[in-house]
C-alpha cells in the first residue's frame, strides 16, 4: 500500500471510530476502487452502511469480507445481523449456522438462529433452538422474549405471556419485550394492561416506532383519541414499518382529516402496486384501490401474518344420507353487532332436520342479549377466545364439520390462522367481509352477480358461488308494526320542514369527492339538511369545517346519536327522505336497515365488491332507478327526488309495495337458497 492509500486507510479508520459514517463510507469506497478485496475496507464499508440503516446495501460488502475470513465470528455476526435487518432471513439462517459450528452452545447465536427460523415460519426448528439456548443459560432474557414472539405468532398467546413475563423479570429494561408483551395482552382483550405495557416500552425508548404503532392499536381499541397521535409519531420515526401507513390512513379517515388521508391514500395505492406491506386488507376497501390491487394486498397480508398453511383438507366426514350436514359458523361478532344480528335472524330459518349448526365464538364474552340468544340458537357452542390456535383447530377438526364458515374475513377479531390449518373439507368466506381473503385455503366466497359480476371473479382467490338474489341478508326480525310511533323531527334535532338527506355510514366511508356532491345538493335544495350518524368529536368538527369551507352553513349537518334499541333506530329512519350512499365502501347492513324501514337508498355503484353491495340489495328489491352509474347521474337522481315530491313518493310506494314480495325481505327463502348452496358443495365433495 503506497503512502497515499495508507493515509486514506488511516483516515477511514479514524472516521469510522469517530462515528463519522458517511466519511468512512466514502473513504472505504475509494480504497475498494483500488483493491476490491481489501478486507478492512469491506468491513468498514458494510458496517457504515448498516449503521446508517441501509441494511440491504450493507450485506454485499460484509458477505464479500466473510468469504475471505470464514472463521471470523465477529464478522459473521455483523453479516447475520445485516441479513436479518434486510429481511434476508434464509441467508441469515445459513450465516447463523456457520456461527453455531464455530462457537457451539452460544446462547446468543442459538437465540438469533431460532429467531431467524421463526421469520421463515419454520417454527419447529425455532422452538428447538430456543430450548437449546435455555439449556445453556436458563436466565438469558432474550431467549425468553423471542420465544414469547414465537408462541404469540403460533397462536399460543397465554403461553407467550408467561414467556414475556419471565423475560421482563430477568431484564425489566428491554423495551421490545414490553411492547410484545403488550401485543399479547391485546390479543387476549386485556387492553388496559396492554396500554400500560406499551407505555413502559416508550418510557424506556421514546423513539421506538413499533411501540408507538402498537400503542396506537391499543388506544384505538380503547376508543382513546390519542391513537392518531401515536400512529403519527410511529410514522415520523419509521414510515416503512409494515402496515403502519394503513393504520395512520385509517385513523385519519375516521376523523375525516382529509388533508392527511388523501395524501396517504395515494401513497398506499402506489406502494401496494409495488408489493409493499402497506395496509391491512380491510383498509384498502376504503380507498379507490382496484379489485386487482385489493387481491394483491390481501395476498401480501396473508403471507405475512398467517402462520400455518396446511393445504391438505381433513378427510370428509363419513355420513350416510340420513345424517345431517354439520356447519360450523366462526365469528368474533356473535354479539350486538351487524353480523351477530343478521346471523340470529338466519339461524331461526335453518332446516334443523338437514343441518347441525355449531357456533364458534371468537370474541371475549360480552353478556349482551344478542350473544345470549345466539348461544341458544346453535346446536352446540364453543368459546375459542384465548384458546391457542393449536387447541382451537384440534377442537374444530374434532367436530367433523362438513363446512367451516368464516364470518370475519379480514375484519377485527378474525382468526384466519385457524382456517389456514384447514378445519373442514369445505371452507367458506361469507358475509362479514366484502372482499377476497387472498388465501388459498378458502374454497368458496358467497356473493351474487351484482356484487361480484362473473368478469370480476379473476380478482378473487376463492371460487365465487352465487345466491340467486342479493347475497346480503336483511334483518327482518323486527316487524314494521313494532317500530312504534313516528318520532317528531324535533326529537331528533331535525328542522320541522325541509328535505332530509341522510347517511348513517361510518365516518371513514365519507370521502372528499362524495362530500363535495352532498354539499352541492344542499346548495341546490334550499332548506335541506344532511342527517349523519354521530361520529367521534374530532370527525364531527372536521365535517362541520369541511361544510363551511364549501360554503354550507354547518348547522345544516345534523348528527344522530346512537339509539339504545334497534326498533327505535329503525323507526326514526322513516323521518329521512332519501339515504345517500357512499361509493368506495357502501352501506351494507346500514342500507339493509334503511330499506327495511322504507327509506329509499340512492347508491353510486362501484367497481369493487365493497362498492356494489347496496346495488345488490336494491336490485333484489326491483328498484334499479335508485342505482346511479356516474357522479352526474347520482346528483341528477338526488335532485329529482328532492325537488319533485311525486317522484320520491312513487319510489317510496314501490318500496312499501315490494316489502312483502321482494326476495330481499324473504329471509326464509334466503336461507333455503343458502342451504341449497351448502348441499351442492357437500354432494360435490362426497362425489370426489
Amino acid at each position: 500500500m503506497n503512502a497515499h492509500h495508507q493515509k486514506l486507510y488511516e483516515q477511514m479508520l479514524q472516521a469510522f471510530q469517530g462515528q463519522n459514517l458517511e466519511t468512512a463510507e466514502r473513504l472505504a469506497k475509494m480504497l475498494l476502487k483500488v483493491n476490491s478485496t481489501n478486507l478492512v475496507a469491506l468491513q468498514v464499508y458494510g458496517l457504515s452502511l448498516a449503521m446508517q440503516g441501509r441494511s440491504i446495501e450493507s450485506v454485499v460488502p460484509l458477505y464479500k469480507a466473510s468469504q475471505q475470513d470464514q472463521k471470523n465470528s465477529e464478522l459473521l455476526m455483523n453479516l447475520a445481523k445485516a441479513q436479518h435487518d434486510a429481511c434476508m432471513h434464509t441467508e441469515a439462517i445459513a450465516t447463523y449456522k456457520k456461527l453455531d459450528r464455530l462457537i457451539p452452545g452460544n446462547k446468543q447465536i442459538l437465540t438469533d438462529l431460532g429467531t431467524a427460523f421463526a421469520k421463515v415460519k419454520n417454527f419447529q426448528d425455532a422452538q428447538f433452538c430456543f430450548e437449546k439456548a435455555m439449556q445453556v443459560d436458563p436466565n438469558y432474557f432474550l431467549t425468553w422474549s423471542n420465544r414469547g414472539n414465537l408462541l404469540a405468532e403460533t397462536g399460543s398467546t397465554a403461553e407467550a405471556i408467561v414467556s414475556y413475563e419471565k423475560a421482563l423479570e430477568l431484564n425489566p429494561n428491554y423495551a421490545e419485550s414490553w411492547t410484545n408483551y403488550g401485543n399479547a395482552l391485546f390479543d387476549l382483550s386485556r387492553y388496559q394492561e396492554a396500554r400500560l405495557a406499551h407505555e413502559r416500552a416508550l418510557e424506556l425508548n421514546p423513539n421506538y416506532a413499533e411501540a408507538w404503532s402498537n400503542y396506537g392499536n391499543t388506544l384505538l381499541e380503547l376508543k382513546d383519541s390519542g391513537d392518531y397521535e401515536a400512529y403519527q409519531k410511529a410514522y415520523s420515526l419509521k414510515p416503512d414499518h409494515p402496515f403502519l401507513i394503513g393504520q395512520l390512513f385509517s385513523a385519519a379517515t375516521s376523523r375525516c382529516d382529509w388533508n392527511i388521508s388523501q395524501a396517504l391514500a395515494s401513497k398506499i395505492t402506489s406502494d401496494a402496486e409495488l408489493g409493499k406491506k402497506v395496509a391491512h386488507p380491510f383498509i384498502l376497501l376504503q380507498t379507490d384501490a382496484s379489485l386487482e390491487l385489493q387481491k394483491l394486498a390481501a395476498e401480501i397480508f396473508i403471507n405475512d401474518r398467517v402462520s400455518f398453511l396446511n393445504t391438505d383438507p381433513p378427510v370428509a366426514p363419513m355420513r350416510d344420507d340420513r345424517n345431517k350436514i354439520r356447519i360450523g359458523y366462526f365469528s368474533s361478532d356473535f354479539k350486538a353487532h351487524p353480523v351477530g344480528i343478521l346471523m340470529e335472524n338466519l339461524l331461526k330459518y335453518h332446516n334443523r332436520e338437514q343441518f347441525e349448526l355449531y357456533g364458534f365464538f371468537l370474541n371475549v364474552t360480552t353478556g349482551d342479549v344478542t350473544e345470549g340468544r345466539l348461544v341458544n340458537a346453535f346446536d352446540k357452542t364453543f368459546y375459542l377466545h384465548g384458546v391457542s390456535d393449536s387447541e382451537a383447530s384440534n377442537l374444530a377438526i374434532g367436530c367433523a364439520l362438513d363446512i367451516a364458515i368464516d364470518l370475519n374475513g379480514h375484519t377485527s377479531g378474525a382468526r384466519t390462522s385457524l382456517f389456514g390449518r384447514k378445519l373442514a373439507p369445505i371452507q367458506i368466506n361469507y358475509l362479514g367481509y366484502a372482499g377476497t381473503s387472498g388465501a388459498n385455503f378458502y374454497d368458496v366466497l358467497i356473493a351474487d352477480e351484482i356484487a361480484v359480476p362473473p368478469e370480476h371473479q379473476i380478482h378473487f382467490s376463492e371460487q365465487i358461488l352465487y345466491l340467486p338474489n342479493s347475497f346480503f341478508p336483511v334483518d327482518t326480525s323486527i316487524p314494521v308494526e313494532d317500530f312504534g310511533d313516528l318520532p317528531s323531527r324535533l326529537s331528533q334535532g331535525l328542522p320541522e320542514t325541509g328535505f332530509v338527506f341522510a347517511c348513517f355510514n361510518n365516518s371513514y366511508k365519507i370521502t372528499p369527492p362524495i362530500f363535495d356532491l352532498w354539499m352541492r345538493l344542499l346548495q341546490d335544495v334550499p332548506g335541506s339538511v344532511l342527517w349523519l350518524s354521530k361520529p367521534a368529536p374530532e370527525a364531527l368538527e372536521n365535517l362541520k369545517q369541511e361544510a363551511e369551507s364549501r360554503g354550507i352553513d354547518s348547522s345544516r349537518l345534523i348528527f344522530a346519536s346512537r339509539m339504545p334499541e334497534r326498533s327505535e333506530h329503525l323507526g326514526r329512519l322513516r323521518l329521512a327522505d332519501l339515504f345517500l350512499d357512499t361509493p368506495n365502501y357502501n352501506a351494507h347492513a346500514t342500507a339493509a336497515d334503511a330499506l327495511w324501514a322504507g327509506l329509499p337508498v340512492l347508491t353510486l355503484i362501484g367497481s369493487t365488491f365493497a362498492g356494489r353491495v347496496a346495488a345488490s340489495q336494491i336490485n333484489a328489491l326491483g328498484l334499479n332507478e335508485l342505482i346511479a352509474h356516474s357522479e352526474a347521474e347520482y346528483v341528477a337522481k338526488a335532485l329529482e327526488f328532492s325537488t319533485h315530491p311525486g317522484a320520491l313518493k312513487s319510489i317510496r310506494q314501490q318500496l312499501e309495495a315490494n316489502r312483502d314480495e321482494s326476495p330481499l325481505f324473504n329471509t326464509r327463502q334466503y336461507v333455503q337458497d343458502l342451504e341449497s348452496l351448502y348441499i351442492g358443495l357437500v354432494s360435490k365433495t362426497k362425489s370426489h
